[in-house]
């Protein structure tokens, strides 16, 4: 008969919760897959594009300082964003996950390819990325601050709310929150909220 002691006991308690907690966190820690026309794709590019990209930037502090899960999730949070707008031509393939690659349209006179993502895209995500880990709350708004109505008022009537009781606020699009996104998406794209110029095509 094996007497087991209680200190035994609590070490061999402390091993298995740490055994389980290191599990539980591969498990939830954000992949990047950045196959081309890939069927689970979820990002443009890849985690060492983006730290590469970011080596070229003035200043690359509000990136480097983040862990790579964190950088994951915001390359992977970009990509759902930028794929929430319409764009002309067509998806390469019917199966990809992701909006591009495409085909059939032109930009600048260079035909779209079904090998390549265009860098503008890529230069969307990689800095719509940074915004977004930087800024959690910047889509859904904060409490009492952000997509909230402080005040309205026409003529002698006049409404202000109790802005410590109102609720998360929201925003009507990525472009209203980041309207510099424009200058990356706008020669792609066919709508999307917000105000504007983008291509017009006739005939």
């Amino acid at each position: 008969m094996v007497i087991t002691k209680p200190h035994q006991l609590l070490v061999g308690f402390f091993l298995y919760a740490t055994i389980k907690l290191k599990l539980l966190f591969e498990i939830v820690a954000a992949t990047i897959d950045a196959t081309i026309s890939g069927a689970n794709a979820n990002s443009y590019v890849t985690l060492a594009e983006a730290n590469a990209y970011f080596e070229t930037v003035p200043s690359s502090t509000q990136w480097d300082n983040k862990q790579d899960d964190k950088k994951n999730r915001a390359l992977i949070a970009a990509t759902r964003w930028i794929d929430s707008f319409m764009y002309f031509g067509d998806r390469c393939d019917q199966g990809q996950a992701l909006k591009f690659p495409r085909n059939n349209y032109q930009v600048d006179d260079v035909e779209l390819s079904c090998t390549v993502i265009p860098n503008n895209i890529k230069y969307a995500q990689y800095e719509l990325a940074r915004a977004l880990a930087n800024d959690t709350d910047a889509i859904t708004g904060t409490t009492g601050k952000d997509g909230n109505i402080a005040e309205a008022k026409l003529g002698d009537l006049q409404v202000k709310f109790n802005t410590s009781s109102q609720g998360t606020g929201s925003t009507n699009n990525i472009l209203d929150v980041y309207p510099w996104l424009q200058s990356y998406l706008g020669a792609y794209m066919i709508g999307g909220a917000g105000s504007f110029q983008m291509r017009v095509v006739r005939g």
